[in-house]
């Protein structure tokens, strides 16, 4: 039953990291493929992948609304 449990819960983070890689442009298969072996320990460094990615794209000068 535990298995189970964490089967479809890795599922779930994988979909989850799937579709946050498409919003943020990055990566599709690495993070879903990340999602779906750690599950939410994946998150900060999503986090921070995304916000270099901006850092990258824009400058350190450049001022962002995320609303």
């Amino acid at each position: 039953m535990i298995l189970l449990f964490s089967g479809a819960l890795s599922v779930v983070f994988s979909l989850f990291f799937y579709c946050q890689a498409i919003s943020g442009g990055l990566g599709i298969k690495r993070w879903a493929i990340a999602g779906l072996i750690f599950g939410p320990f994946v998150w900060p460094m999503f986090c921070m992948k995304k916000r270099l990615r901006i850092y990258q794209r824009f400058g350190f000068d450049c001022l962002l609304f995320s609303a």
